[in-house]
């Protein structure tokens, strides 16, 4: 079994008194977790959908799968009623399996290869995004009957900035597309746009909703009509309130530009969803005092690093030590280097942050917070290091609403558990073979 088989054969821990933070600690303080791990809290994913749902009623959710493709996270979203924002035939076919109906899927990437369209278009899914004449070309080749959301740039004040790969320009693209698109027979059923992630500028939705009226306007006076507009996602992920202010400014755009309730509004919010649900505990495995720039500071190895899960942070992110017996907040801080567990260099955690920690000791635990949208997506395998494991943990009262959806089987639920149970090890097993072949044999 893969790991990815075995993180999502892990039973969820139905919790009636304890916290996640309390399941956190009864495995580290119990002894037998010795590696990494995150745990996941299904409630906090539940909150950020409510409240989403709460603050812009109008806006269908359709999850941006690729920030978390858990199993659990993608199980829960399926069981409230979301829809899928997939961007590969990989993602398409996990959320499948599901159950779920092509028909809840859009299909939110601008530049596919021939063999994604055809293989989206034998599985049911009926709608995706383009923003190039080429693509237009290959979709009237694979994908003819396929319906179309013009996907147009917006500026915006965001992290990871989409709009340097994605999106057609208003002004001198967009309508020559829709153009081509309809002397191509294809139907052009909607506009898509997506801010960047984690973007900070409100505004710059209400920019895209009055792009996408202009384009709704064209279209109309051609004779050719849309009813889908899609406002991606971008929304900052902290905390939940994050979206208070741009769903105000998003609910007054829709209603004076897009007042139709015929028209139907998609977002394809990912990390919003996802990020608060996650803490990463990472057990130390060595320490060094050394010279650096002229001062001393502390080395702090990890079994978790660049080529796992550790891979990007954000500016929010950070790291502490792991509560130890004892007040421990008089401690002098003390200038900390983080180094994964690889043998490469560059292996080094939060390289652009200055962090100030007390000592480590080789007994100590760190705690990331807020690690759930794209760390386990953007880990690799450089040098066979295995990702860390994920206790998954539910309250009660949600679980009583989760545990006879269709989604979720009997046994993705544990009740009554052992909290201070460790997660299964990640080590490969031992082979025991005879060696045929000659190498060189080390000699002591």
């Amino acid at each position: 079994m893969d790991q990815s088989q075995m993180m999502s054969r892990t039973s969820v821990y139905v919790l009636e008194n304890n916290t996640p933070e309390d399941v956190a600690q009864a495995m580290i303080e119990g002894g037998r977790q010795k590696e990494p791990f995150y745990t996941f809290n299904l409630d906090a994913a539940y909150r950020h959908v409510e409240h989403f749902k709460n603050m812009m009623p109008r806006v269908q959710m359709f999850y941006a799968m690729k920030a978390n493709d858990s199993d659990k996270m993608i199980k829960l979203a399926a069981a409230l009623g979301l829809g899928f924002d997939c961007a590969s035939p990989g993602e398409i076919s996990k959320i499948l399996q599901l159950g779920v109906s092509p028909r809840s899927i859009i299909f939110a990437v601008p530049t596919k290869t021939a063999e994604w369209m055809t293989y989206a278009r034998e599985c049911g899914v009926r709608h995706t995004t383009f923003d190039s004449s080429y693509e237009l070309k290959k979709i009237k080749q694979y994908w003819p009957d396929v319906g179309l959301l013009i996907r147009i740039k917006v500026d915006s004040d965001s992290i990871y900035k989409l709009g340097e790969k994605f999106g057609c320009d208003f002004e001198t693209e967009a309508t020559n597309l829709l153009e081509e698109a309809a002397s191509l027979g294809l139907k052009v059923v909607g506009v898509a746009f997506h801010v960047g992630s984690s973007c900070s500028s409100a505004i710059s939705h209400v920019e895209g909703l009055q792009i996408a009226r202009v384009l709704f306007d064209f279209e109309a006076r051609a004779g050719r009509g849309m009813s889908i507009v899609d406002i991606g996602g971008g929304f900052l992920s902290d905390r939940i309130d994050r979206i208070d202010q741009v769903s105000e400014l998003i609910n007054n755009a829709l209603e004076e530009l897009f007042p139709d309730d015929n028209v139907q509004i998609i977002a394809e919010p990912g990390r919003y969803l996802c990020d608060t649900t996650s803490d990463l505990y990472c057990s130390v495995n060595n320490i060094r005092r050394a010279m650096r720039g002229g001062e001393n500071v502390n080395m702090v190895y990890l079994n978790d690093g660049l080529y796992g899960t550790l891979r990007y942070c954000d500016s929010w992110q950070t790291v502490k030590i792991f509560g130890r017996p004892g007040d421990t907040t008089n401690e002098t801080l003390e200038k900390t280097i983080l180094w994964g567990p690889s043998c490469d260099s560059t292996d080094r955690v939060l390289k652009d942050v200055d962090i100030m920690l007390p000592r480590c000791t080789p007994l100590d635990w760190l705690v990331f917070p807020i690690q759930g949208a794209y760390s386990f997506g953007f880990a690799c395998q450089f040098s066979c290091l295995q990702r860390p494991q994920m206790r998954c943990v539910v309250s009660q009262q949600l679980w009583a609403k989760l545990k006879d959806s269709k989604v979720f089987a009997q046994d993705d639920f544990e009740t009554n558990p052992d909290i201070s149970a460790p997660l299964p090890s990640s080590l490969p097993p031992i082979i025991k073979k005879p060696s045929f072949l000659k190498s060189n044999i080390l000699k002591f």
